[in-house]
Formats: C-alpha cells, structure tokens, sequence
C-alpha cells in the first residue's frame, strides 16, 4: 500500500474528527453550508481529505449534500427525530439491562466522574456531548458487539439532536444540567443495583421521557 495513500487516509480522518466535533458542538449550526475550499483553507490541507471528510460524515448523518453537491448540515426534522426517538427507545434498555449484569468498577468510576463533569457544565454544547457519552458508556459496557454497532450508527446523530434542541432553548441551560444529571444518577445506581429488568425499565423511562422535548410532525394534507 503507497505511503502516500496511508497519509491521506489519516488526514482525511483528522479532517472528519475535527468537523464533526465542531457540528455537534453547534459550531455550525443546523443549515450551515460546508464549503470545501473554506474549510481546506481554514484546516490548512487540500480540498481531497476534506471532500473524503465529509463523505464520512454524510453516512454519520452530520452533513448532507444537495443536488448540486453543496455540502450542509442538516436540520432535522420532526420525522427524523421521531426514527431516532424509536430506535433508541429499542437501544437503550437492552445497554442498560447488559450493563447491570457486565459493569466493572472502572465502568462505574468512569460514570461517577461523567456526572460531576455533567454538574460543572458551562454550556449545552458540554451537556450534550456528556450526555452522549454517558449512553455510550453503557452501551460499550454491555459487551455486545452487534448493539454496539448499532449505537455507533446513531450516536452522531443523538449527539447533533441534542445539541440542535437545546441551543433553542439557551435559558434552560442550568435546568436541563440539572434534569440530566438527576435521570443519569437514576440510572446508574440501577445499574449498580445489578437488577437488570429493573435497570431496563428505567432506561425506557429515561428515553421515552423524550416525546415531550420532540416537535410535532405538521399533519398530512386532507385529500
């Protein structure tokens, strides 16, 4: 394999971990226009690793591109949320059941201290990206490969979700740390507990809790 072809690779990978961290972040919020020469310039690399990039983040869910190509990042909507809803509704007991019977001490420190970090949090950007990365958590936790991929496969797209709502409603921000932490507390000592029916139930709870934060589809017209 060309060494060449081995830099290129990674750079391209450097350039997709550096976008989609600022997407999710709400750098470039819901709508935003990718330009490729812009974002080259700015990165200090060809337009190739950032054309590769933002392949990779389309099948992510984080960028999308029009019929001429332009590159976005996606707004949402009310169906797409209600898909996301749905599938993690499926997702979420079976980690939290798996993590109560495979958790390890370490699994549990890492959660404790996801949690602190979550009470300090200075803006939603940092409450999204803990949130997301305390169900990832439990998820690798579980050991099961197969959901694991599946989680992989949306983990992007909760994470912008997450971010794209709460940015909407900036003044809840000491709120929406709080509610987090409480229902993440919950859960983990669930968890801790080893009561795997128990630790599923509550994580249904948790994400069914979400219907009342989605946005409702406008209805179809009457014929």
């Amino acid at each position: 394999m060309p060494l060449s072809r081995v830099r290129r690779v990674s750079l391209a990978h450097s350039v997709s971990s550096q976008l989609s961290k600022a997407i999710v972040a709400g750098d470039f919020p819901a709508g935003a226009q990718l330009s490729e020469p812009s974002l080259a310039a700015k990165l200090g690399v060809s337009r190739a690793p950032v054309r590769e990039a933002l392949i990779e983040l389309e099948l992510r869910g984080l960028v999308e591109f029009d019929l001429q190509g332009r590159t976005r990042v996606p707004t949402l909507t009310p169906a797409d949320l209600q898909e996301i809803h749905a599938v993690r509704l499926a997702l979420d007991p079976l980690a939290a059941s798996l993590a109560a019977e495979h958790a390890t001490a370490e699994f549990f420190a890492a959660l404790e201290a996801n949690i602190s970090a979550t009470k300090d949090a200075k803006t939603l950007a940092d409450v999204s990206r803990l949130d997301t990365d305390f169900h990832d958590r439990i998820v690798k936790a579980g050991k099961n490969r197969r959901l694991m991929l599946c989680w992989t496969a949306l983990r992007d797209q909760v994470e912008l979700w997450l971010t794209q709502m709460q940015l909407r409603h900036q003044a809840a921000t000491k709120r929406t740390r709080q509610q987090t932490v409480d229902s993440h507390r919950e859960l983990l000592e669930v968890i801790r507990s080893g009561d795997a029916k128990r630790a599923g139930a509550i994580a249904r709870e948790h994400v069914a809790g979400w219907i009342e934060l989605l946005p409702t589809a406008p209805a179809a017209p009457q014929a």
